[in-house]
């Protein structure tokens, strides 16, 4: 009797783990629906690789200086109000998507999108490391995570699915179907909000009890507080960071630039749907026990390996069309699937809780970063090469962090005290 756990009340633990996965499912489909359309709209209006790169660029640049202030305000109100007010701005891009007749405004609909995403994901990341226990979260972030991936897989058929019935051409879907199909989806993403904001109120009732506990436990005497530039000092904080955002970037890069490969090989936009709903399922499935498979193998050897896949993955690209594309999915699957639950839960585990927010907000602003760098970079110095050498260019990103990973101590690093 004495060796068994108490399992949490249901219902303290079943309602948000299901209003998040609804969340986190439709508005991630609304944001790769709405990359895909934005892309096709560049390629549209006749965009060069560097301008593709912009386009990918503007998705990440109004939220570079926002991530650690957003990641500061959900420790202070909670992620769900940060996730709403993030919605309230995503729908934007894809409203200013149906009137995008020149590539300027596509960066401005992009960069609206960019930051309202920002604050979706920013929020949902710091609600679930609070919900994280006895300092492992893998768990809770597979249960985002994976939320996520069904997104992706429903996301892109759906979209280009909704935006083919009015095309001209397999190849060239119409945007503005596929802006209101991701506008429709962004609504729907409203329903689990109620739920998420009343285990937010719970929780931060919940802390306030305890911090009031600790103050009379001590004799009045303040808690410590963790400054989150002294705890990037000592520990694995910026390797974690690092790899994330390698990772990051290669999923906006698949994104923007898989629309210029359909293109040179003929592929339709309902295949590209198809094959990005593969990578997207293979995702989800690499997520299903994921605890487990930290517990018998540990975080290093699961990210070597999937970082790896995704390597040979982008290396083999250009060479494939349409079918040969499938396995190739299925490694990028595997490499864009793993790694991102356990950055998240890397970063987490070695900071105090009181800091989560602002240490997922610095996690953020380096895959901003990233993606800004790195699209333009790879667009100026690649673009002119062809699609080919673009996307050798981000195995070579992937390359090193996976030497990151190989330097790291990923199993054994903990929080401060």
């Amino acid at each position: 009797m004495t060796g068994r756990r108490r399992r949490p009340p249901e219902g303290g633990e079943q309602p948000w783990r299901f209003a998040l996965s609804v969340q986190a499912a439709l508005l991630q489909s609304a944001w790769v629906g709405a990359r895909l359309m934005i892309g096709y709209k560049a390629v549209e209006l006749g965009a060069t690789g560097f301008a593709l790169g912009l386009v990918a660029a503007s998705f990440a640049a109004p939220a570079l200086l926002a991530a650690l202030p957003v990641g500061r305000l959900s420790d202070r109100i909670g992620g769900a109000r940060v996730a709403l007010l993030g919605v309230a701005v995503f729908v934007s891009g894809p409203v200013l998507l149906c009137w995008a007749n020149e590539l300027w405004i596509l960066v401005v609909a992009a960069a609206a999108t960019g930051i309202g995403s920002l604050f979706v994901m920013i929020g949902q990341q710091t609600f679930t490391a609070h919900r994280g226990r006895d300092g492992t979260s893998d768990g809770t972030f597979a249960v985002l995570t994976t939320a996520a991936s069904l997104g992706q897989l429903v996301g892109p058929p759906i979209v280009t699915l909704t935006a083919s019935v009015g095309a001209v051409e397999a190849s060239a879907p119409d945007t503005v179907l596929g802006a209101i199909a991701c506008i429709v989806l962004v609504v729907l993403g409203l329903l689990g909000t109620p739920a998420l904001l009343r285990a937010d109120r719970q929780s931060a009732a919940a802390k306030r009890a305890e911090a009031e506990s600790a103050t009379d436990a001590s004799g009045g005497a303040p808690k410590r507080r963790h400054r989150l530039v002294d705890l990037g000092r000592g520990n694995g904080l910026w390797r974690s960071v690092a790899v994330s955002a390698a990772v990051l970037v290669t999923v906006d890069l698949l994104y923007t630039f898989v629309p210029l490969w359909a293109s040179e090989k003929g592929v339709s936009s309902v295949a590209v749907g198809a094959l990005l709903a593969v990578r997207a399922l293979v995702s989800v499935v690499s997520r299903v026990g994921l605890s487990r498979l930290v517990s018998r193998f540990g975080r290093k050897a699961l990210l070597l390996v999937s970082i790896g896949c995704g390597v040979g993955a982008l290396v083999a690209l250009p060479f494939v069309a349409a079918l040969g594309a499938i396995p190739v999915m299925v490694a990028l699957g595997v490499a864009l699937g793993i790694p991102q639950p356990l950055t998240m839960s890397w970063v987490v585990r070695i900071t105090p809780k009181e800091v989560h927010g602002q240490a997922l907000g610095l996690r953020m602003t380096a895959n901003r970063f990233a993606q800004i760098v790195l699209p333009l970079g790879i667009g100026a110095v690649a673009g002119p090469l062809g699609v080919s050498v673009i996307l050798w260019a981000n195995a070579a990103v992937l390359a090193a962090a996976l030497l990151i990973v190989t330097g790291s101590s990923v199993d054994d690093e903990e929080a401060p005290r």
